[in-house]
């Protein structure tokens, strides 16, 4: 599905951290010196005696009353909107994230989510879905929070009104309203928007959805007051933001937005009192900047710079990996259809060594397609085992046959492949040591590598993937429910029918509205996967930020970081 790759750059920059790590941002003075005045030399004639008046104890000055602190953070690149529903690049997602709120947040530092405008939901088929909204809350300019707004704001989503990519609402959602595929079926999963009272929304869907809490806790589901999107240039600079969360916009200049804390926001107030956003294009003016106090934090650390907390007062942190680097094999062509051959290439490829060579220092083997999942056995390098399964697999009655296999490795870096020459050099040379021989192409990554990836004209396939909203479902079953041509399509392009197995296994956790059941549920589809290597995961890749070293209170989460309870001393 080539609208993900598309946007996996932007998703991973998006990076982590959570929501209200409260804590309070204040800035302190040294006291200044008191220095006392010389001790007197005694008189050298006794009889006089001069008497000097003892002066009034002064009074103490006043405490200089702190100044409002405000908290710098360097982006390489200006946002290209501040409207949330059509924020896509990774500067747009994270300033927005601190203007405006979804009904659902992400957990501090994990995927899971908790209330936020919604103080509740509830379903039980995974197809309706009610929730019932915070009562007290208003948007910037002091109009309250209503269901009827709320489902303003979904209605504008489905019907693209006023016009504008949303980018984000078809990727979760499939489609617009009135969309079809070719049996007449609505793309958009999002069938209906109801409310019942001032503080109750209901979302009816297609199908059952049970990561939608996932879903909408995302960026560009938060919640706008319509009538800011109702004036023209709305999401551009000179236009105010309209939104609940803890800070608004203050200013948006050339390369530098502002924003300052909200006083009437419903929850914990946010610290520091302002932030601001620098952009800084080049890599090593950011890390000056940083380094010569002009700003206190910086996104997107580039690889050269890792080492940079050995010779500054400077701290250099990762997120928890997001993206996944794997191997796909197209199961609908020789020798891939044979499960020992899959296995021969599992057992063949040094993955530790792929994540030492081809990676900054910012990477970990992954065993799995979802960061964060386990497995009790992973395939273990054993070159003697590999050659024996290959032998095994391709040997036919006449003798082993002549194979014409290819590698299809992306001729660009990728945010979750750095180095895709060197690592696809290394794979052809694992594979080539026990008997696998691999022609190597890079076609044009957009015109022919996905779209011959995608009709099966690639043997084996690197490619990256990542769920935007960090629910399992959204890495397992874009893959595997059957939709994806790349793992097992004909010569004609087209799909073959999926492992039964697995995608009843999918299906049934994208219904399952109990929280262990679909836990369960996603290890048995993890346990599938490594049974019968449709993929083999590679490497699942981190991103890194640096902040002044007094800076406390940043949590990284694999989804976002937020800043809105930070303790920096001055």
């Amino acid at each position: 599905m080539s609208n993900h790759q598309s946007l996996i750059s932007n998703l991973q920059s998006l990076l982590p951290s959570s929501l209200f790590l409260l804590a309070l941002l204040t800035a302190c003075a040294s006291p200044t010196a008191t220095v006392a005045p010389p001790t007197p030399t005694a008189s050298l004639l006794p009889t006089l005696v001069v008497m000097t008046p003892i002066p009034p104890s002064p009074t103490p000055l006043p405490s200089p009353t702190p100044g409002p602190v405000t908290f710098t953070l360097a982006l390489s690149n200006a946002p290209g909107t501040l409207d949330p529903a059509n924020a896509a690049d990774s500067s747009a997602l994270l300033i927005t994230r601190h203007l405006y709120e979804g009904l659902t947040r992400f957990e501090p530092g994990t995927t899971r989510v908790l209330p936020a405008l919604a103080e509740s939901w509830e379903t039980t088929d995974a197809i309706t879905w009610t929730f019932r909204l915070r009562t007290g809350v208003t948007f910037s300019d002091g109009t309250p929070l209503t269901a009827d707004l709320a489902a303003r704001n979904f209605a504008r989503w489905q019907t693209r009104t006023p016009p504008g990519s949303y980018a984000y609402f078809r990727l979760m959602f499939g489609g617009f309203a009135g969309q079809t595929d070719e049996t007449g079926a609505p793309l958009s999963n999002l069938k209906l928007i109801t409310t019942t009272s001032p503080v109750s929304l209901t979302l009816v869907l297609n199908r059952p959805d049970a990561a939608l809490p996932n879903t909408l806790a995302m960026p560009s589901f938060a919640l706008v007051n319509p009538a800011a999107w109702d004036e023209a240039g709305y999401g551009s600079p000179g236009a105010p933001s309209a939104g609940t969360g803890p800070f608004i916009l203050k200013a948006w200049r050339e390369n530098l937005i502002e924003l300052e804390r909200n006083p009437n926001y419903w929850g914990m107030p946010a610290s520091p009192d302002g932030l601001i956003f620098k952009i800084i294009p080049d890599a090593v003016q950011r890390l000056t900047a940083l380094q010569v106090g002009e700003v206190d934090g910086l996104a997107a650390l580039s690889p050269q710079h890792y080492n940079v907390a050995e010779s500054w007062p400077i701290r250099v942190e990762f997120s928890p990996p997001l993206p996944v680097l794997y191997l796909g094999f197209n199961q609908a062509r020789v020798p891939w259809n044979n499960l020992d051959c899959r296995l021969a290439v599992a057992h063949a490829l040094d993955r530790d060594r792929y994540v030492r060579e081809f990676f900054p220092g910012d990477a970990e083997r992954a065993d799995t397609l979802q960061p964060g999942a386990t497995l009790t056995e992973t395939w273990t390098l054993d070159v003697e085992k590999a050659r024996e399964l290959w032998e095994g697999c391709t040997r036919t009655e006449r003798g082993r046959p002549r194979l014409n296999l290819n590698l299809y490795v992306p001729p660009i870096a990728r945010d979750y492949m750095p180095d895709p020459a060197g690592l696809g050099a290394a794979i052809q040379a694992d594979l080539a040591a026990v008997g696998i021989t691999v022609t190597v192409q890079s076609p044009d990554w957009t015109t022919q590598y996905l779209p011959d990836v995608q009709a099966g004209r690639a043997d084996l396939f690197l490619l990256g993937w990542l769920a935007p909203n960090g629910d399992p479902d959204g890495y397992l079953c874009p893959l595997f429910c059957g939709r994806n041509a790349a793992f097992n399509s004909d010569n004609k392009g087209l799909p073959l029918p999926p492992d039964e197995t697995l995608a009843r296994l999918l299906q049934q956790a994208r219904a399952a509205t109990d929280l262990a059941q679909r836990d369960a549920l996603y290890a048995q589809a993890h346990r599938r996967i490594f049974e019968t290597v449709p993929v083999i995961p590679i490497a699942a890749r981190k991103s890194a930020w640096a902040f002044r070293n007094d800076l406390t209170g940043v949590v990284l989460g694999p989804l976002e970081v937020v800043f809105f309870g930070l303790e920096l001393s001055r």
